[in-house]
């Protein structure tokens, strides 16, 4: 008998701890019956559909500048990094051969104008004149050549890349491939290979956005140029991006992403990507409540979708927390 009680004593102690402990737990938890959930209120606004590329872009303008003789680099005017307007000193050769060609000008040209007497007073031949005369033309093309070319000056307007010799060393003109590089930043190009599946949906004059890494800023563009054939090797076609770069933030060579524009709707609900279940349905927070929707979807891009039909402007459309999510399920908004 006193067993029994002690049994029936001890089932009851037991299911008062679970049941507090239950209590202590749902408290700890903060449990509510609710299913947290993130939503964003449908808009309306634009929405593109794009092909994604990726290359590198380029100054349209670029000027590989090079004195036109050789000679030991006397003084550099320009460092990396500094910009120049056209005409521009950028660098000026040692002045030594320069000076003996001009001390050889000077004395030609004493004995040109010496024998032009001598041949209006019959004292020298035409012959001998002649070659007084051919060599004096040869050291003055010599020394004018030279006087025009000791200076080099910015042929186009830009910012200076790279130097390729320093002040002290030569520069040969028949060795080195040039001195002075000069990019002009204005307009800026991409050039990428597009495959054959793509290729039908590209024209000319469609718009492309161009991202970099080096700032967050979005960069407009156009298909300037499609080849009417693909290339041998690869099966690709190359095609061409003009870009605006009136920033100045692109860099020559530097790699971009690049997203080919073919579908674009404006004044149309957008909403994200996340938000989308079971390919044509969501859920929209009504009051607490989860309620069910069957969409019609239009264009979209791997962020973004365009509704056509079943969400309005304005109500707020869950895209966290909506997996499993049922149609009435209580709900609280934990953005």
């Amino acid at each position: 008998m006193y067993r029994k009680i002690f049994i029936l004593i001890s089932l009851v102690l037991l299911i008062l701890v679970g049941c507090q402990d239950k209590d202590v737990v749902e408290e700890e938890s903060g449990f509510s019956g609710k299913r947290n959930v993130k939503v964003v209120t449908a808009k309306i606004g634009e929405i593109n559909e794009y092909l994604k590329y990726s290359g590198k872009v380029e100054a349209v303008t670029i000027a590989n500048a090079s004195p036109s003789m050789s000679g030991k680099i006397e003084k550099l005017f320009v460092k990396e990094g500094d910009s120049v307007e056209v005409d521009d000193l950028l660098v000026k050769l040692d002045q030594t051969q320069l000076e003996q060609t001009r001390i050889q000008f000077e004395n030609a040209e004493k004995n040109y104008l010496r024998m032009q007497k001598l041949l209006e007073s019959d004292a020298i031949d035409k012959q001998t004149f002649d070659e007084v005369e051919t060599g004096y033309n040869i050291v003055k093309t010599s020394y004018e050549f030279m006087l025009d070319n000791i200076e080099m000056k910015a042929p186009i307007s830009g910012i200076v890349t790279y130097i390729y010799k320093k002040e002290g060393e030569k520069f040969d003109s028949m060795m080195d491939p040039f001195l002075i590089r000069i990019v002009n930043s204005n307009k800026f190009k991409a050039k990428l290979q597009v495959s054959d599946k793509d290729i039908n949906l590209l024209k000319q004059g469609q718009k492309a956005i161009i991202t970099v890494d080096n700032t967050e800023d979005k960069f407009m563009g156009y298909v300037s140029y499609v080849s009417p054939e693909a290339e041998m090797m690869s099966g690709t076609f190359p095609i061409e991006i003009s870009i605006n770069n009136d920033s100045n933030l692109l860099r020559h060579n530097q790699f971009a992403r690049i997203d080919l524009i073919t579908k674009s709707v404006s004044n149309t609900i957008v909403i994200p990507q996340e938000s989308i279940l079971r390919s044509s349905y969501v859920y929209v927070a009504d009051n607490g409540i989860a309620k069910e929707r069957e969409v019609q979807l239009g264009i979209g891009n791997e962020y973004e979708i365009e509704i056509l039909n079943g969400i309005a402007d304005g109500e707020k459309v869950i895209i966290s927390g909506n997996i499993g999510l049922q149609d009435g399920d209580k709900i609280e908004i934990k953005n």
